[in-house]
């Protein structure tokens, strides 16, 4: 099947990567919100939470062999009693009504809160956002893709949540967490929505410097990667953005490779930042099986 590549109207180390200024009123608005409380099931609207249970898949030997990382990984490990995560439930969630998407969002900056613009996105597609505060760009990888597992595995227990539907996404350099975390733990997610940036486990070369593969990370067992070509795997880029070859080939190496579900959203206009709303609502539609909705 063809990559899809989208034309739209619209405004190093493995996982760092720098975004527009225009980003900066959302790196931590933590101070304006109320302290985190221990996640409330069924609650809705915007409240930062305290989940109680560690993913077995976030225990660092687990994580240590699925990204095949052979050092100590003990300085970098976590207490989640001691981390929060930013939720956006829409006031038409109903505990009895039909289950909801979710959307795991990995963000480059030190809050995980959903840009104000997009709840109204959430709220047409019965989606919930869950992205753990404090897991950006300079927190090791480990800990950054555990508290994503974290969040996948505890917001089925305390949500009406439809577990075919719990995927992952992530801006810039948590975009390239989020394309790891779909490939490594497809197990755990339904699909990826990588924006900005995005990293392969592919021997890819970049066209305009071929003496430079993609940032690569190792190959998953067969049973993952085959599990992941059936996945939806939407990655977004734009006109103006740096990391738009790496994007834009990655795209097309995974098409190569048998991915069934690649679309590649190339906005014209868009820099290394956050798409427009309806960009962002055009990409949602296209991981949730409904283009042109």
């Amino acid at each position: 099947m063809a990559v899809k590549r989208i034309l739209a109207s619209g405004v190093a180390i493995l996982c760092f990567a720098s975004v527009a200024q225009g980003q900066d009123r959302d790196r931590d608005r933590r101070a304006d919100r109320d302290p985190p409380v221990p996640i409330t099931a069924h609650r809705t609207g915007a409240y930062d939470a305290i989940l109680p249970t560690r993913s077995p898949l976030s225990a660092a030997d687990t994580w240590a062999e699925r990204f095949g990382f052979a050092g100590d990984l003990s300085g970098w490990d976590y207490d989640l009693a001691h981390e929060s995560f930013s939720l956006y439930v829409p006031s038409e969630y109903d505990p009895d009504g039909e289950p909801f998407a979710v959307l795991v969002w990995v963000s480059p900056f030190s809050d995980g809160v959903i840009p104000d613009d997009l709840r109204d996105v959430l709220d047409e597609r019965h989606m919930i956002w869950i992205g753990p505060n404090d897991a950006g760009n300079p927190r090791h990888l480990f800990p950054r893709s555990g508290l994503a597992l974290d969040a996948a595995a505890n917001i089925g227990t305390f949500y009406n949540v439809d577990p075919d539907r719990i995927f992952v996404g992530g801006l810039s350099g948590g975009g390239r967490v989020s394309s790891m975390l779909a490939i490594d733990f497809s197990d755990a997610f339904s699909g990826a929505f990588p924006i900005i940036g995005v990293n392969t486990f592919l021997h890819v070369r970049l066209e305009s410097n071929p003496q430079q593969l993609l940032p690569l990370f190792p190959k998953p067992t067969p049973d993952l990667v085959e599990r992941a070509r059936r996945q939806p795997f939407v990655i977004m880029t734009g006109s103006g953005d740096f990391n738009r070859e790496e994007c834009r080939l990655t795209a097309a190496a995974y098409d190569e490779d048998g991915f069934s579900d690649v679309h590649l959203m190339d906005i014209e206009g868009m820099g290394h930042e956050m798409p427009a709303p309806q960009d962002f609502a055009a990409g949602l539609d296209l991981l949730l099986g409904r283009p042109g909705s």
